[in-house]
């Protein structure tokens, strides 16, 4: 902190460093959007067609979705071009559909980390694995929590880089 501040650095300063467009910052979130990407659709098929276990590759493919979202919005604003693809207004909706499906996923993760608790069921056999469904819509959690915090955070960048035009 000491040598931020004797390079002259105020706290504006360091908020744009921090929240740099091309920044390792970004590229984790790129790489980690692209993961969940990646992951929930390879799970969607092994854990539908292989073992035969439709809940957990339906929730697989649900988190994959917003993944996507996420994925998406973090190139678009890295590539500055977030306010040509969504208005704040098209944000605020996302953001809300986010929190629905976060709610969903929460209380569905709950009632089948309950079902295997409560049943003492063993991980396998996979196809009838509730703590396998149980982590995948736990991802579906998270990554709906990711679409709706950012969704809500580049919501409030175009709106505070909005120029008002008052003519």
């Amino acid at each position: 902190y000491s040598t931020i501040l004797a390079a002259g650095l105020s706290g504006c300063e360091l908020e744009v460093m921090a929240d740099s467009r091309s920044g390792w910052h970004m590229w984790l979130r790129l790489v980690t959007a692209g993961l969940g990407v990646l992951m929930g659709c390879l799970v969607f098929f092994v854990f539908t067609f292989g073992y035969g276990n439709i809940a957990a590759g339906s929730w697989a493919l649900i988190s994959a979705m917003f993944a996507g979202l996420v994925l998406h919005l973090h190139i678009v604003y890295r590539m500055h071009r977030l306010e040509l693809w969504y208005s704040a207004q098209r944000l605020t909706v996302l953001r809300g559909i986010s929190l629905a499906g976060l709610a969903i996923s929460t209380i569905v993760s709950i009632y089948y980390a309950y079902l295997k608790f409560s049943t003492h069921q063993p991980v396998y056999p996979i196809r009838d694995s509730f703590l396998i469904a149980a982590v995948w819509s736990f991802m579906t959690v998270k990554w709906s929590a990711g679409l709706a915090y950012f969704s809500h955070k580049y919501k409030a960048r175009i709106e505070g880089e909005r120029e008002y035009n008052t003519f």
